[in-house]
Formats: structure tokens, sequence, C-alpha cells
């Protein structure tokens, strides 16, 4: 294709730029890898390249980092015993422009965190989407990212486990461990039976030797958000989640409002590994934003099922007013 460049037309010409650009600025591939890929010369890619910018294939913007609130994750981190915490100033930022500023602190951080052969425990979300979309490696890795429960089964397949882990491994450069199960089963023979089969047994071995733990926070209702769970999740409602104290979702796994696991069987139908072991991980990163969501979060914090937190000011700051800290 490389040599034939010149004489395709400008439709196939612009596409191959899109391919070339899609190497550099998606998958971070150098200059003289995308030239070996294509038995070509790094100069000849660095003028595709140039080509791509000229043509506005590819459209570069720069974006202000935002400040973030160090007296907001001080307090947060001293009256939980958090590893840390990172709060981004939201002010004058709508929803979804605070979503992908999160994404960008977080992806920041994580980068930072990341070294060869790190094990890397993925789980799912929006939030969580919007930090693996903004990682850019200074170097490709041999990490190994590994699904932690089984396929939640998003209506949204690009927020589900088994997406975001595949992305993230392809930015690195690694591999990925799935965990080929769905993620509740509700026969107690066929769960256990299937938690030793060599192919999931070996993922959820790999699973209780993660170094980082990536994880959304979700609140009860967005247990409900997959139409392929509704029936399943029909007899959670049999219960009174308000009763239990539930307030919130996290691998898998329903808590209250002090972080205990609510007593509903759903809890004992995942397919996944153990909270118990989640707690071993060195860095678990919850990412999440929104007041709705500050229930699950200080709830999520209290389990201990994160010891790192990712979040915005305003939702910090209503974590702190429900936790009846003075800040």
């Amino acid at each position: 294709m490389i040599d034939e460049f010149e004489k395709i037309n400008e439709a196939e010409r612009l596409n191959f730029l899109a391919k070339l650009s899609d190497m550099y600025y998606e998958l971070n591939m150098t200059q003289s890898e995308i030239a070996n890929k294509l038995s070509t010369t790094r100069f000849k890619v660095s003028k595709l390249l140039q080509e791509a910018r000229d043509k506005h294939v590819v459209e570069i913007t720069i974006n202000k980092p935002h400040s973030r609130v160090p007296k907001l994750e001080n307090i947060l981190k001293e009256n939980f015993d958090l590893k840390d915490a990172l709060v981004l100033d939201n002010k004058m930022l709508a929803y979804e422009e605070t979503l992908s500023a999160l994404g960008k602190l977080g992806a920041q951080y994580v980068d930072d965190l990341i070294s060869e052969n790190s094990i890397i425990g993925v789980l799912w979300g929006k939030t969580l989407l919007n930090l693996i979309k903004n990682l850019k490696p200074k170097k490709k890795l041999p990490i190994t990212t590994v699904q932690m429960v089984g396929s939640a089964a998003k209506d949204n397949t690009i927020v589900d486990s088994q997406e975001l882990m595949r992305r993230m491994a392809r930015i690195y450069g690694g591999k990925c461990k799935y965990l080929y199960a769905p993620l509740y089963v509700d026969n107690d023979y066929a769960r256990k039976a299937l938690m030793h089969e060599p192919v999931l047994s070996d993922t959820i071995f790999f699973a209780n030797k993660s170094d980082i733990i990536l994880t959304g926070v979700g609140t009860t209702d967005a247990m409900f958000s997959s139409s392929l769970w509704a029936n399943y999740l029909e007899r959670v409602k049999q219960y009174n989640l308000d009763d239990l104290k539930a307030v919130g979702c996290i691998y898998g796994r329903v808590y209250n409002d002090i972080g205990e696991e609510v007593d509903i069987d759903i809890n004992q139908k995942v397919i996944g590994i153990d909270t118990s072991a989640i707690r071993q991980a060195n860095h678990v990163i919850g990412i999440a934003a929104g007041k709705f969501k500050a229930k699950a979060i200080l709830g999520a914090i209290r389990g201990k099922y994160i010891n790192t937190l990712i979040t915005d000011d305003a939702t910090a700051s209503k974590i702190l007013s429900l936790a009846k800290i003075q800040f």
C-alpha cells in the first residue's frame, strides 16, 4: 500500500492517513515502529503524519490542566485512611466535562503507577472509560489487564469490563486475561463448578495478584441499567433496599452506608474474586463523580472497597457533609 500511495485516489489517501494516524496517536506506536510495519522509512512516516494534520485528518487540541483541591484531598485521606485522594476543581464545568477532565487526571495518576509486568484489574463504567482512553504512556510495557468478575453485560458494551481491559492492554502493548463467565450464576453447584474450571481459575489466580485495580462506583439504581439482567435482578426488588440502607454496588456486590455487604442472595451469586482479596491489592482506585453518587462513594470508602479516590470537589464536599466532617 505504501508503495502505491501516490497513485491512489483522494478518498483512499485520506483513509490511509487516518489509519496511519491511528497507529501513531491512538496506539502510541513510534514513527520507527510504523515505518517497520509498513516497510518504509521514518522520514516518509513523518511526512505522512504532517500531511494528515494539513488535511485535517488529525486535529490536535491542547487542553489546559485543571487544578486540584489539596485541602479536600487531605481531609479525605486523613478521615478515611485513604492511600491517596485526587479532587478535581470542577467549578464552571458541566457534568460531561467533569467526567472528561477526571479521566485525564486519573490517566496521569495511573500511568505513573504502572510499571513493567504490572497486573491491572479492570472493572467497568463511563468515568473509567474516560480514564483509559486518556492513557498516553511514554513507552510500551508488558502489562497484563485482568477481568476481576464476570461480564456485567452492559447495554453499552464500550463501558463494559472486557472492552475497557482490551483497550488498556492495547495502549500499553500488553495482554488480557478474560473471565469467560457471566457476573451472576444463580445455581450454587453450577457456580462452584465454573469457578474450578481451569480457564476461569487461571484468570481468578491472576486477579488475586493484581497490583492495581480500577473501578467505578455504582448506585443501586445502576444495577438495573442492563436489560440482560433485568429479570434476574427483579428478585432484588423483593427486598426493601432502603430498610437495608443499601447505597451502592461495586464488584457486583450491593453494600450499605457503612460499607457492609447487605444480606441479599445476589451478593453470593457473583463469579469472580472475593472482596477480601480486592482489599489486599496495593492500589484500589475508584473514580466517580456526581453528588448523586456521594452516598455510594462514602459507603465504598467506609467498606475499604477502594483505597484511592478520584473525584471532583462538589462530590467530595457532599461526601464530607454526609459523613458530618467539617471542612
